[in-house]
């Protein structure tokens, strides 16, 4: 199996409040009115870019003098990231066919509706988010050397040039009504992942901080004033003000999760500990449970109803995670390690 290490629970911290984001954000259609969602969503959306700055701030610290390093470095991504999807994506697969579109499910007819579903399908639901990190993972053997080795300037630069180009493709089909046609290395969430890697470097004092976060109030309140009247494409993958957000979100909620987790072995911190491990599974077993809680009309649709919903979801979603993770997944993932023979690989010192 992979090695294990500890987690930092400020970073898992960050994680967990992302995890309870992205379900209260997948609930607010269903029991707020539409004029608070607009009002609401462009604020719990920073989860999902939140979980990107985090990929990016653990991705490339690998050691670039490691004779295996590309093969560690895929070996664990297959093991720890795309064994537990496709275990998810077969129940998610199922649940689509036999309660979504009310088909028989057949297991020829499963495989193909599956493998349809896997290359395209699911990249349209809530599984687009792992589709484009497993496409920044892939380069990251490569660009870790790039990131590595930037000096502050260099930082500096890249979030200047890519943010530019995030200002170009947010605005300008806003103002001109056009699509923007050209896809640029910057676009999406690819600026915020490689930005996870070094931007607490610029707000490691109490004073940058602050600055950050009272720059941050008016990116909130532009952002949710464009959404209410309709502007809301892109803003939340390219736009700077977003970015901003998202930086001051993750900066602060990393801050507080140093100061409510002192001490790991006390309750509260293996609890925080205990929910990062399973967020990835959380969030891809979620949905399920969000259809069926909501077409049984128990809870009353309103702010109340939005927190207790959001609130058994979770719950909900966190034993189902637990379970598979702690059964099938970790099954599949020793089982592979055995017939691969990667226990040397994975557990061996850098070299």
């Amino acid at each position: 199996m992979v090695e294990k290490k500890s987690r930092d629970l400020s970073y898992e911290f960050i994680r967990v409040f992302s995890m309870f984001l992205i379900i209260l954000d997948h609930e607010l259609s269903t029991y707020t009115s539409p004029e608070a969602s607009k009002i609401i969503e462009p604020i719990v959306a920073v989860g999902v870019t939140l979980f990107f700055l985090l990929s990016g701030r653990f991705a490339f610290k690998l050691n670039l003098e490691d004779k295996s390093l590309y093969k560690k470095f895929y070996w664990k991504k297959i093991l720890g990231l795309i064994i537990p999807m496709l275990v998810y994506m077969l129940i998610k697969n199922y649940h689509v066919m036999a309660y979504n579109k009310g088909l028989e499910v057949h297991p020829v007819f499963f495989l193909t509706h599956f493998g349809v579903a896997l290359v395209n399908g699911f990249s349209y639901m809530e599984y687009w988010f792992l589709y484009t990190l497993i496409a920044l993972l892939v380069a990251v053997p490569f660009t870790a050397r790039m990131v590595q080795n930037m000096q502050k300037k260099d930082k500096k630069a890249f979030l200047i040039v890519g943010l530019i180009f995030g200002t170009l493709t947010t605005y300008i089909p806003l103002v001109a009504k056009v699509d923007f046609s050209v896809a640029y290395y910057f676009i999406g969430h690819c600026l915020i992942f490689y930005a996870g890697a070094f931007i607490e470097e610029f707000f490691e004092t109490k004073k940058s901080r602050m600055i950050l976060y009272c720059a941050a109030i008016p990116c909130v309140i532009i952002n949710t004033a464009l959404a209410y009247f309709g502007y809301k494409s892109g803003y939340e993958s390219t736009s700077p003000l977003f970015f901003v957000f998202t930086t001051a979100a993750f900066i602060a909620l990393h801050e507080l999760g140093k100061k409510l987790i002192k001490d790991p072995k006390k309750p509260f911190g293996k609890v925080i500990e205990f929910l990062g491990k399973h967020s990835l599974g959380v969030y891809m077993i979620h949905m399920i449970f969000v259809y069926h809680l909501n077409d049984m009309h128990i809870i009353p649709t309103n702010f109340i109803g939005l927190f207790i919903s959001s609130i058994i979801i979770t719950i909900v979603s966190v034993a189902a995670a637990f379970i598979l993770d702690s059964t099938i997944i970790k099954f599949l993932q020793k089982l592979t390690t055995k017939i691969f023979k990667l226990e040397k690989t994975l557990n061996a010192k850098n070299s």
